[in-house]
């Protein structure tokens, strides 16, 4: 059943001074349809990409127009730990 591997996901588009921030919520196999989402929208970033109450990082286009996920892996996680 395809249902099975469908996540849940949400972007959290940040607004600026003017403009409140706004969220998107879609249904996808991996986090990559948000990049799409965000290509359709005209929407350039920063956003913030959530599976499910995790945040999985940063979206942002960089100057090039290519999309990066800028992950949070490195916040106060033991993934971190550097060898000697």
């Amino acid at each position: 059943d395809m249902e099975a591997c469908m996540n849940k996901y949400s972007l959290r588009i940040w607004g600026g001074s003017a403009k409140p921030s706004k969220t998107i919520t879609f249904e996808g196999e991996d986090a990559h349809e948000a990049f799409s989402i965000m290509e359709r929208k005209k929407l350039s970033g920063p956003a913030e990409l959530y599976d499910g109450q995790r945040s999985l990082g940063t979206i942002a286009q960089t100057q090039e127009g290519a999309w990066i996920l800028e992950s949070r892996q490195d916040a106060g996680s033991s993934h971190s730990e550097r060898q000697a």
